[in-house]
């Protein structure tokens, strides 16, 4: 039996870790990853898997094998090809407020993007950074590969 309020104390202590950390820092989540995928997050290297949180500045990387879907809080849908990395630099999405921004950052690889509620609700506010070049987003759909890199 004791097992059971030490279970309930870690879990009560990672509550907290999340908490703390700011629920508005969430900005998806993992739908599907298939072979090699991890997040970055800072200095960190995780695994990634179905239902894994995304935040704010984390790099989505896959290897040769890799692939990756992620939704978005506001709707928006992400799909990863092998050998690409993604980072997430802004998000901003207070309706209520009317503030709304999507920052994307593909520095390799193949990114599919279909849009959100802030490219419905501000579609100036949705750009993808890439090596050669800036995309301001005005449509729903998106499809961009970087090669050579």
């Amino acid at each position: 039996m004791p097992a059971v309020p030490n279970r309930l104390a870690s879990l009560f202590l990672l509550c907290l870790t999340v908490s703390g950390q700011g629920a508005d820092t969430i900005v998806g989540s993992v739908k599907a990853a298939l072979g090699g995928v991890e997040i970055r997050r800072g200095t960190q290297s995780i695994r990634a898997s179905e239902g894994l949180h995304l935040l704010l500045n984390d790099t989505l990387v896959t290897s040769a094998d890799g692939r990756v879907g992620a939704i978005l809080q506001d709707g928006t849908r992400l799909s990863l090809g092998p050998n690409s990395e993604l980072q997430i630099n802004r998000f901003l999405y207070q309706p209520v407020e009317g503030k709304f921004g999507l920052l994307l950052r593909l520095a390799r690889g193949a990114l599919c993007y279909v849009s959100g509620k802030i490219a419905q609700f501000a579609s100036e506010s949705v750009t993808v950074e890439t090596p050669v070049g800036v995309v301001g987003l005005r449509g729903t759909h998106l499809a961009i590969s970087i090669e050579g890199q």
